[in-house]
């Protein structure tokens, strides 16, 4: 029963702006398909469930399963799937498991990253990147890369936790997690219209994708010039960090310049039935937003952790300016806002002066709270952080506030 709930309802939510339109129906038929092969994927996605159905109250009281002895079983059959693949190391075997090893692994950390079990979150990741090292890169398939791209998603997200390695976004090879559009001999589709849509799709949402994903990298970039994985303070140290924020900036400025062609044009609302069936100009044009919205917050991001002393910039009043349009835009089309603008909102709200636009993106925040998503904490946390800020006429460290505010329950923001 669980598996059929996460694949009608309970589907990972980070991955509703990446896996869009007909993806949508092909990554349930991916999960499906894995669930059905594999006892090990079956019984992370059953966690992964029963641990949503338990925060959001879903079904009630009697559908009410205590996800964690789920958990227990899928990370020891995780841990049998990893040994078996270790001692057949060196053997043609090991090749075959892999996807289903990372699927679980993809689950598995999602929902520590949720449940703030970090310690677990992090080791989970640094196998699962362990793992891809030792495989033959050439040989990744299709699914695996795609496995690989949800995987620096979550690494995102962790980094900036206390024990976060960013391996994931480390690596700048980008074949890694570049599943490019391909026929994919191992679903079938359900009719040829279908699949022509989707490949048809996958063209032009998968410049997006490539743009997200190096964005994602700037995260990692970013992060570990911070004060919790470097040294500061002394006059060599914020030399050091200085040309390297520099360096970053210059590189996210290229980065603009190599948006998709379609960027633009999606994000100001310009797709229509005219160009697209409107249920995909709908899902390209909320993705191509919230890619963009991630891009900006970068700024915001690096000023925050390079120049925390100094006033806001052109480029920090120019990202502030776009996340706001973008959010409000998205907020526009009577949609519930992806999770994947959690940060982004958060990092605006801590520059915002405005107590209405403030106001505004609170409850945007916690109107994600039905949504498999630490947003409840966030809320909490973003208010505090403001509070702090104005109380003393100064930016405040988001990650110190959280550590001392929610004490042992430090959490990702996801």
């Amino acid at each position: 029963m669980l598996v059929n709930t996460f694949l009608q309802m309970l589907m990972p939510p980070i991955l509703t702006p990446v896996e869009i339109g007909p993806k949508w129906a092909s990554t349930r038929a991916f999960f499906g398909a894995m669930a059905a092969e594999a006892p090990v994927v079956r019984s992370a996605i059953i966690a992964f469930a029963a641990m949503q159905m338990q925060r959001s109250g879903l079904g009630g009281e009697a559908v009410k399963i205590d996800w964690r002895p789920l958990y227990d079983t899928a990370a020891r059959q995780l841990s049998g799937a990893l040994t078996k693949r270790r001692k057949a190391e060196g053997s043609e075997t090991p090749r075959s498991g892999l996807k289903h090893v990372l699927a679980s692994l993809f689950l598995l950390t999602y929902t520590d990253l949720l449940t703030e079990t970090l310690p677990r979150a992090h080791a989970n990741l640094r196998e699962a990147y362990t793992l891809i090292q030792s495989a033959n890169k050439m040989a990744l398939t299709v699914p695996e890369r795609r496995l690989i791209s949800w995987l620096r998603l979550l690494d995102a997200r962790a980094v900036s936790t206390n024990g976060g390695e960013g391996l994931f976004l480390a690596d700048t090879d980008e074949t890694l997690f570049d599943a490019s559009p391909a026929a994919n001999p191992t679903s079938e589709p359900e009719t040829q219209d279908t699949e022509i849509e989707e490949i048809l799709f996958d063209v032009l949402y998968h410049p997006g994708i490539v743009f997200y994903q190096k964005v994602q990298s700037f995260v990692g970039r970013i992060t570990r010039i911070d004060p919790w994985h470097r040294s500061r303070g002394t006059v060599q140290d914020e030399t050091e960090v200085m040309a390297l924020a520099a360096q970053i900036s210059k590189d996210l400025h290229a980065l603009y310049g190599q948006r998709p062609a379609l960027m633009d044009h999606a994000v100001a609302g310009n797709l229509t039935e005219k160009h697209l069936a409107q249920n995909l100009a709908v899902a390209l044009t909320r993705s191509f937003r919230t890619y963009l919205a991630n891009y900006y917050a970068s700024f915001i991001h690096l000023h925050r952790v390079a120049y925390v002393q100094y006033p806001k910039t052109k480029d920090v009043t120019t990202a502030i300016a776009n996340i706001k349009r973008l959010s409000h835009l998205m907020a526009q089309t009577g949609e519930s806002l992806p999770v994947n603008l959690l940060w982004p909102l958060m990092i605006w709200a801590a520059e915002e002066e405005n107590l209405e636009e403030r106001r505004w993106i609170l409850e945007s925040i916690r109107g994600l709270e039905n949504i498999a998503s630490n947003a409840k904490a966030t809320g909490d946390l973003l208010e505090e952080v403001i509070r702090r800020q104005d109380e003393g006429k100064r930016r405040v460290d988001i990650r110190s506030v959280s550590q001392e505010y929610f004490a042992s329950h430090h959490f990702a923001i996801v």
